[in-house]
């Protein structure tokens, strides 16, 4: 199979397993606190991974590990704690999981604007378009009252935090995925996360023991996010440029539109829809870009 084909089916494949992150997370965290649920998502999502890792051609290796490298695991892991609970956290409080698989498009926005200014690609007006259309549709889905203060809620402050934090982890993997393994990174990823979930389970005193229901639903859930997107996530930024791969993964929120509906039956309104398909168009036509462009 060519690599730029590999690339493209690795990207959908976790576009399509993180669409159900958002489903089974939601149907979890209605019944458990965000703590609880960490604890239980990274502690199976380390089992995954384990699995895969303790195979013959899992991919797991850091014999050749230098201290740089270990730095890197140690700053990719930071970023990713701070972006992962800021993420959940917006699930958590939002009536409908679509709204911020939307607003997740922001990251692209994010890792773009930090590509120009950290890597110096060019801004083009293309690319200034798309931005604008990312900002305009990511207003339309925050949009609450007929007030100023409606521009922001909760989910959308969260998201915000979440995707500035990941974009800059999505460089950060980018610039070292040749060195570091896509099942190190994962593994890396949900030891951090484990760890954070622990702390605050010693801080809040709750209680380890949960829901059938909700174990179910972490437990196919770390199947999905922690375990299958991660490692499809990482493969596909081996292939292809990590500009086409976010022009396959912003279209996440339209899987999770018809999951909510078949799961929740519920929607988000009409304008926050509308909003979403402004951001996807906004990813498409930023990573479009010429031949000129810096991939």
């Amino acid at each position: 199979m060519p690599a730029n084909t590999r690339g493209f089916l690795y990207a959908l494949i976790a576009t399509i397993c993180g669409s159900l992150v958002y489903l089974f997370s939601k149907a979890a965290l209605n019944e458990v606190s965000l703590a609880q649920f960490g604890f239980w998502w990274f502690l199976i999502a380390i089992l995954w991974n384990g699995m895969m890792s303790a195979h013959p051609k899992g991919g797991f290796s850091i014999a050749k590990f230098t201290r740089a490298d270990y730095r890197s695991l140690l700053l990719i892991g930071v970023f990713e704690v701070v972006a992962t609970v800021s993420f959940y956290a917006a699930i958590k409080i939002t009536d409908n999981p679509t709204v911020p698989s939307f607003l997740r498009n922001l990251e692209y926005l994010f890792v773009t604007l930090l590509g120009v200014w950290i890597l110096s690609e060019r801004f083009t007006i293309k690319t200034g378009t798309g931005a604008l259309l990312i900002l305009t549709g990511a207003f339309i889905i925050s949009f609450r009252d007929a007030g100023l203060s409606g521009f922001m809620t909760a989910t959308a402050g969260l998201m915000l935090v979440s995707t500035t934090f990941y974009a800059i982890r999505t460089l950060l993997v980018k610039k070292h995925i040749r060195e570091i393994s896509p099942v190190v990174l994962a593994l890396n990823r949900a030891v951090f996360l484990l760890l954070v979930a622990v702390v605050f389970i010693l801080i809040s005193n709750d209680s380890i023991i949960i829901p059938r229901s909700a174990f179910l639903n972490i437990l196919a859930g770390s199947f999905v996010g922690p375990f299958l997107t991660s490692n499809f996530q990482y493969s596909a930024l081996r292939y292809i440029p990590a500009s086409k791969a976010a022009i396959v993964q912003s279209t996440t929120g339209l899987f999770v539109l018809l999951g909510a509906l078949m799961m929740f039956g519920s929607l988000p309104t009409h304008i926050q829809i509308a909003g979403g398909l402004v951001t996807i168009a906004g990813v498409a036509l930023m990573m479009l870009k010429g031949k000129a462009g810096v991939k």
